[in-house]
């Protein structure tokens, strides 16, 4: 399957007009990353996300998917930016490598599911 091209937007963060093909632009892509890590206080789970079984499986998905799973079921061809864990680590810690626990979504997505 060929993967479509990201097309330039306007970075998702208020009031910034630069473009991007991301969902931020450099300089509030890193902002925004850092303010996402440091709302994360279990040290387990920052360990896992820099493992390498979670590394090699979140590419196997990527690979298979390689676009947004839920922008899909709306006729929509979206580049996946994230894999995301369906049954999240606090709620269950050994559904963390499993393949069909992993969800291929795209940032607007993800920041939908987790704004529920």
């Amino acid at each position: 399957m060929c993967m479509p091209g990201k097309s330039y937007k306007a970075c998702a963060y208020m009031h910034c007009h630069m473009l991007t093909k991301d969902t931020y632009c450099d300089t509030h892509s890193k902002e925004v990353h850092k303010e996402y890590k440091s709302n994360r206080n279990d040290k387990r789970e920052q360990q896992f996300y820099s493992s390498k079984a979670w590394i090699n499986l979140r590419n196997v998905k990527r690979q298979m998917n390689p676009l947004c799973e839920i922008c899909m079921t709306k006729n929509k061809l979206t580049p996946v930016d994230i894999v995301h864990h369906i049954v999240e680590l606090k709620e269950d810690w050994n559904l963390r490598l499993t393949l069909s626990n992993c969800q291929s979504v795209c940032y607007s997505c993800h920041e939908k599911i987790h704004s529920k």
